[in-house]
């Protein structure tokens, strides 16, 4: 979702005479923006495709490789947006469940140090394993992370949309 959120701004900053929108003529200038939203394009339906094979069970896995080449991506069409403080909105889910690590490390160290024993906030990080260890199923889970990551997704878009249409 969040990939597809630059192919939408992509396009977005696409200011071609046969594309020209209403009341979208403040947008940044980028160079390319067109094909910054086809490559974003390209890799949402990729991950399409992996996800359609890696419904439960999984056949097919994606690693740390995969997942650092994803996130690069991101990063890559942020930078090159020119968006990279709405990468902050966007990626609200990836954001939060690496503040979770954050806290539950920081946490145990200062509790190590000052009481000779840590105590965690969270029963196990990253975030959706504490869900895993209350109890919940993994369906229950990934269903509602990615409402979660929907409504970062939509929130960023909309901050984009708002901060062009009123610049």
């Amino acid at each position: 979702m969040a990939i597809g959120a630059y192919a939408i701004i992509g396009f977005w900053q696409f200011n071609n005479s046969c594309f020209r929108l209403p009341d979208l003529h403040n947008c940044y200038e980028v160079k390319d923006s067109l094909d910054l939203a086809v490559v974003a394009s390209a890799v949402v339906g990729s991950l399409i495709g992996f996800l359609w094979w890696n419904t439960s069970p999984a056949q097919i896995f994606m690693g740390d490789t995969g997942s650092l080449g994803l996130g690069g991506a991101l990063a890559a069409l942020a930078i090159l947006t020119r968006t990279e403080l709405l990468l902050i909105p966007i990626g609200g889910l990836f954001v939060i469940v690496t503040g979770s690590v954050i806290i539950q490390r920081v946490f145990f160290k200062i509790t190590k140090w000052r009481t000779g024993t840590g105590r965690r906030v969270f029963l196990m990080s990253p975030l959706h394993h504490h869900f895993e260890q209350k109890g919940w199923q993994q369906i229950t889970i990934v269903v509602r992370f990615w409402l979660i990551g929907a409504l970062c997704v939509l929130s960023g878009v909309g901050f984009f949309y708002l901060e062009w249409t009123y610049a």
